[in-house]
């Protein structure tokens, strides 16, 4: 349920493009490449190598390869790539330092684009709104 309320609020549909930071296991990511396909994609970044290859075997391995880029990057550190910039319709982030990250969110969200981070501490809500004041 709670990733269905992601996707709903996230306004998510078939040709969005999404970017993600923080792919973990990849169960928000598979959710995500059902919404957008056939015509969309998802842009998930990973900071840790290991979860980067399992990750893209999973996608292949449950059909979503053609929908999903999965790369090798840490997003608190080095943003969203400049190839990125205004293309997305969502991004999600799922990272312990989102507030580090909304600058180049700014960059990557179209005009009408949605932000959606999980934060479990409120001290990351808290510094992520200051910092997107």
């Amino acid at each position: 349920p709670d990733i269905a309320l992601v996707c709903a609020e996230m306004e998510l549909k078939p040709g969005s493009v999404v970017c993600e930071s923080g792919t973990g296991s990849g169960s928000l990511t598979h959710a995500l490449a059902r919404c957008v396909a056939p015509t969309g994609s998802v842009w998930t970044y990973e900071f840790n190598e290991t979860r980067v290859n399992a990750a893209k075997e999973e996608f292949e391995a449950n059909g979503l390869g053609k929908y999903v880029t999965v790369t090798h990057r840490d997003i608190e550190r080095d943003g969203f790539p400049e190839e990125m910039t205004g293309r997305a319709d969502a991004v999600f982030l799922d990272l312990p330092g989102p507030y580090k990250c909304v600058p180049s969110v700014a960059r990557t969200l179209r005009p009408d684009g949605v932000l959606c981070s999980f934060s479990p501490c409120i001290e990351q809500v808290h510094k992520t709104i200051i910092e997107m004041e």
